[in-house]
């Protein structure tokens, strides 16, 4: 019941580097993803990559390697904008066009969603209808943990489907440690021990819980250029990124993944779960 996924972005994309700038930058997205490519083949671990468009457009025969691969192969949007940055319209052709580039890049149908950087918020919840309107049956865009970034403190930390338009969400997974929560992967993953996350994976596991799990292929990239920024998004960039090779070899090794369709799935088959109106998120 745990899924292991990837969101498909270079080191800039996941730093906000303005859109426009993107083609200046180096291009480094298969340092990290063929170390990670290479753990997930030697644990026999299918994955969903939650792919950009526009890094769809740049390597389409890496998006045919994956799908052949076995690996689901998901949306992060085209552009890496903020949903809470962008007009609903703006979204809504974002989608669309992320949507488009890969289902006719890998002949597979694209079923889930994440928004770059979690972002749907109280503030973006209009989302959720033009993600299921654009032909997303799960949405993974939603973390419990509130941030400076993104979060949504009342959201449910269990797979569960919104009563107004039947879209599933399989938020992010979280751990409470010393009356504290905490994510199940990115830089919650490589800043603290992994006896953490080993902690929060068999909590869930005991109570019967599904878990996400998530990782960027740059976190894996120990010569990434390093530009300044805020302070905040520095430490969670570049912070520690030797951890997250050793510490993804001792989480698979440890635990059995699949992709988010198929837990999903098969929760759904298990009557796990439970269905919530969108108004238990914006109390």
């Amino acid at each position: 019941m745990q899924a292991f996924t990837v969101d498909l972005e270079d080191w800039y994309q996941g730093i906000e580097l303005p859109f426009d700038s993107w083609a200046k930058h180096t291009k480094r997205l298969q340092y990290g993803l063929d170390l990670l490519l290479e753990l997930l083949d030697i644990h026999t671990t299918k994955a969903t990559f939650f792919a950009l468009g526009w890094i769809g457009e740049q390597y389409p025969e890496l998006i045919k390697q994956l799908t052949s691969a076995g690996h689901e192969l998901a949306s992060h949007g085209y552009s890496h904008e903020k949903v809470y940055d962008l007009s609903p319209i703006g979204f809504r052709e974002d989608i669309r066009k992320a949507k488009m580039i890969l289902e006719d890049i890998s002949g597979t149908e694209v079923i889930a969603f994440r928004a770059p950087f979690f972002s749907i918020t109280k503030e973006s919840l209009w989302a959720l209808d033009i993600v299921k309107e654009e032909g997303h049956q799960i949405d993974c865009s939603i973390s419990p943990i509130k941030t400076w970034r993104y979060g949504i403190s009342d959201s449910p930390d269990e797979i569960y489907t919104f009563k107004e338009n039947g879209l599933i969400e399989f938020p992010v997974s979280t751990v409470k440690y010393f009356n504290r929560h905490f994510g199940l992967g990115g830089a919650y993953f490589r800043l603290f021990p992994f006896a953490l996350t080993r902690i929060g994976f068999d909590r869930r596991q005991k109570n019967d819980k599904a878990t996400i799990f998530y990782v960027h292929p740059w976190e894996y990239d120990l010569n990434q250029p390093v530009v300044e920024m805020e302070w905040k998004a520095k430490i969670t960039h570049y912070s520690r990124l030797n951890r997250t090779l050793p510490f993804t070899n001792q989480l698979l090794t440890q635990y059995r993944f699949d992709t988010v369709s198929n837990v999903v799935s098969s929760q759904l088959t298990q009557g796990n779960i439970n269905e919530y109106s969108v108004e238990i998120l914006k109390d």
